[in-house]
């Protein structure tokens, strides 16, 4: 049992073996330029869209030639790394910079006496990276209010801390607030 496609065949061969030898060769040029036309379209399309993506990347320079354009983003090129130089350089002491800034510090309220309502005196440490830095103290009472600055040097203060001064300075150390 054939299907029909094997029909189709079998009719196709029986056509082709039944035409003179000039139709077959003029069916045969027929096909083939058929197939070359085909094939011309689809070559076509694609030069098409190849010439879109050359005009495309020639568009706004003044070279007409791909070897200019090359050169030209060669020099581009050069430039944007020259610049990535300088902003790397310009990162390094920036970074060497900040260890100097204050980038630790505490906070805490407390109260100082007994007999003041509130936590109205209060202690302030201000580091950088190095542990280097201040510590501003107020400590308030009814009559007067005192304040105090004491220097801090690779997170050891200069001069006696109380235990208030002592918690603050620890947590500006740890990086807690």
């Amino acid at each position: 049992m054939m299907g029909q496609e094997g029909e189709l065949i079998v009719q196709a061969t029986v056509f082709f073996n039944s035409l003179a030898p000039q139709e077959r060769m003029s069916l045969i040029v027929l096909v083939l330029q058929v197939l070359f036309l085909v094939m011309l379209l689809i070559v076509g399309f694609r030069l098409k869209k190849l010439l879109k993506r050359y005009r495309l990347l020639l568009t706004g320079k003044q070279v007409s030639n791909l070897e200019g354009i090359l050169l030209d983003l060669g020099e581009r090129m050069k430039s944007v790394e020259e610049r990535l130089d300088g902003m790397k350089t310009n990162i390094s002491q920036m970074e060497q910079d900040a260890t100097e800034c204050l980038q630790r510090w505490a906070l805490q309220r407390y109260k100082a006496f007994t007999n003041v309502g509130g936590d109205q005196s209060f202690t302030l440490v201000l580091l950088d990276r190095k542990g280097d830095g201040i510590m501003l103290s107020s400590i308030y009472g009814r009559d007067e209010s005192r304040v105090y600055a004491k220097s801090i040097s690779s997170g050891k203060a200069n001069y006696p801390l109380s235990d208030d001064e002592q918690e603050v300075l620890a947590a500006a150390i740890q990086g807690r607030r």
